[in-house]
């Protein structure tokens, strides 16, 4: 399964080469896709449709850190005829779709962080050719100058001066195409990623009106074809048929290890989980005594981290000859607990 497919292919029919992620956006990097979708709501969306597929992508957060979007994707000729409406396609649970997924995206490192699968009811492993956008997002966009914008038939010979109208994209906000739209064009090169759209030119077309902070139109250059990707629709207040991103839980990876400093715990954890709180369980007790314990993030590899607590830490708050359970809280998500399955017996020799 693909997420984001539609506008994942409109670039992979033009190489075969997977896309790889910028880890993270360099400093000086402005984008104003992004800075656009700081505008969103909850419920505006896009309909996109390239290569005979159809997607149709609502945003439902938005945050300084964070974009979640839901996507559902259909094959064109399974919606024929259109759906007049898309609210009420997603309201009849999208006849026709193929995938029904939300994926979350890191607004800072432009990494997908999260996808969940409404169709297969899992969360489904993530890899960089899945959605290219994440790399949109991390372009330097640069406003495209009026002589260089793209021009309606041939080229005059030379010499000749060039009369011929500036090319425009349809605009249509629910449902109906809004006339005399005037477009602010940007271009950028796609990033050194090893892939053949590697230095390639993407142009992207948004409306001065700023009626959707979307874009009109994506366009994507190689040295041999050129692809795009429609926008035909675009809106505000969709619906939602599942209003959050399920998320996934916090495990204890092995058993306690002796450090010189005290003991080390190992986590596998989502990217999203930023930082937790750690409880011991005296499970010896009848109250099973909750005891908040202080902790340190030490390592990280991906999803796999590394807790450490201070010996004296463990000395004060924990009692010789008894024994606990680890209980971990995400912050911020505290439905997403988790607790370790093996106790241990604290010894004052550990």
């Amino acid at each position: 399964m693909k997420f984001i497919r539609v506008a994942a292919c409109a670039l992979i029919s033009l190489c075969s080469t997977a896309y790889a992620l910028p880890q993270k956006a360099p400093p000086e990097t402005t984008n104003i896709l992004q800075e656009r979708l700081k505008k969103a709501k909850s419920g505006d969306f896009f309909v996109a449709e390239a290569n005979k597929m159809v997607s149709l992508l609502i945003v439902r957060s938005i945050s300084p850190t964070s974009l979640i979007l839901e996507e559902i994707t259909a094959p064109s000729n399974s919606l024929n005829p259109r759906p007049a409406s898309w609210s009420e396609w997603i309201k009849k649970r999208a006849p026709g779709h193929t995938s029904w997924s939300m994926i979350e995206i890191d607004l800072q490192t432009h990494q997908l962080m999260e996808c969940f699968s409404f169709t297969r009811s899992a969360w489904m492993q993530l890899s960089p050719q899945d959605s290219f956008i994440p790399t949109l997002l991390s372009l330097s966009l640069q406003p495209v100058a009026e002589k260089n914008l793209r021009r309606i038939g041939p080229h005059p010979m030379d010499g000749e001066p060039d009369h011929r109208q500036v090319w425009k994209p349809p605009l249509v906000i629910n449902g109906r195409q809004v006339p005399d739209v005037e477009f602010a064009v940007f271009e950028a090169l796609w990033p050194h990623d090893g892939s053949q759209l590697a230095g390639n030119k993407v142009s992207i077309y948004f409306d001065r009106s700023n009626q959707t902070p979307f874009p009109a139109w994506i366009q994507i250059e190689t040295a041999h074809a050129a692809g795009s990707l429609r926008i035909i629709d675009a809106g505000m207040g969709m619906p939602a048929l599942h209003r959050k991103l399920p998320r996934r839980v916090p495990e204890f990876v092995g058993s306690p290890q002796k450090t010189e400093n005290g003991m080390r715990l190992s986590l596998k954890s989502p990217k999203y989980y930023r930082s937790f709180d750690l409880f011991a369980i005296d499970v010896t007790t009848r109250d099973k005594q909750l005891l908040p314990i202080t902790h340190s993030l030490v390592g990280c590899d991906g999803e796999i981290l590394q807790i450490e607590i201070d010996m004296e830490e463990l000395q004060n708050m924990l009692t010789p000859e008894h024994r606990y359970t680890w209980l971990l809280v995400p912050t911020g998500y505290s439905e997403s607990y988790t607790e370790s399955t093996k106790s241990f017996l604290w010894k004052t020799d550990f």
